[in-house]
């Protein structure tokens, strides 16, 4: 077995990283209680973990997507569970939102994997 050399897009990287240390600091950061552009917790948690799956992707072209979607969904999970030690709601809930989010960005993506798979043999 051959070890690859796997190609990173470095600017797209910094933006991700940058991405999700914000989404952490927001995540952390006492909540103010506005309803702001997007009302539903749910929702912020959905949208933020769908960019930050595309963010990967295309930072990470050479690595598989379940791989990614594993580790971005660890981080939501260790973001819930931070939140749970600084006094903010820590909830299953929106750990679900977060797979939901990371599904939605990559089940097109491995659905057109599999078609063009299908379509060479």
């Amino acid at each position: 077995m051959s070890i690859r050399a796997r190609q990173i897009n470095r600017l797209v990287f910094i933006v991700f990283l940058a991405a999700s240390a914000y989404a952490l600091a927001r995540a952390l950061l006492p909540d103010d209680d506005r309803t702001g552009l997007i009302p539903w917790d749910k929702a912020k948690h959905f949208i933020v973990f769908y960019g930050l799956s595309i963010l990967a992707s295309l930072a990470l072209p050479q690595s598989r997507l379940h791989r990614i979607g594993l580790v971005i969904l660890a981080y939501g999970g260790s973001i819930e569970i931070l939140q749970g030690l600084v006094g903010r709601d820590a909830s299953w809930l929106d750990l679900f939102a977060d797979a939901c989010g990371i599904s939605a960005a990559f089940g097109p993506m491995l659905v057109s994997q599999w078609w063009r798979k299908a379509a060479r043999l």
